[in-house]
């Protein structure tokens, strides 16, 4: 019986130590979270909450996470790489614009890009490579 623990216990380890290593040498996925920050959301404070929780609830990812708008004082990086998204409930007013999109390192450097909106808000079709996610009202 005790050659059984003692092989059971160095299988253990081994496979321990293999699980640590794997997950420590595991790249993290960069992720940017574009908010429509135009009227339609206004009304939509709690289920843009709801959504960035459930994508920040990805393992080994970091987020950055941004307003667009036409107006400049909408529109903003609300936070760089970090390991959860924070909405901030700033007040969301104005059309949706993405004319500043390219102004967010952010933006260029990330794994994956998401847009949250609503349907009809805003022209997605010149966002190649984005994942849309579209609120109802």
């Amino acid at each position: 019986m005790k050659p059984l623990a003692i092989w059971l216990a160095i299988v253990a380890v081994v496979f321990g130590g293999y699980a640590l290593v794997a997950s420590l040498l595991r790249d993290t996925e960069q992720v940017v979270v574009v908010v429509d920050a135009s009227q339609p959301m206004a009304l939509l404070n709690n289920d843009i909450i709801v959504e960035l929780d459930r994508i920040d609830d990805r393992e080994d990812a970091e987020f950055a996470l941004a307003t667009i708008s036409d107006r400049p004082s909408n529109s903003g990086l609300v936070h760089s790489w970090q390991s959860d998204l924070r909405w901030p409930n700033t007040p969301l007013f104005g059309p949706c614009s993405f004319d500043g999109i390219e102004t967010f390192p952010e933006a260029a450097d990330a794994d994956e890009r998401i847009l949250i909106t609503t349907p009809g808000s805003c022209d997605t079709s010149a966002l190649t490579d984005w994942t849309i996610i579209e609120l109802s009202p």
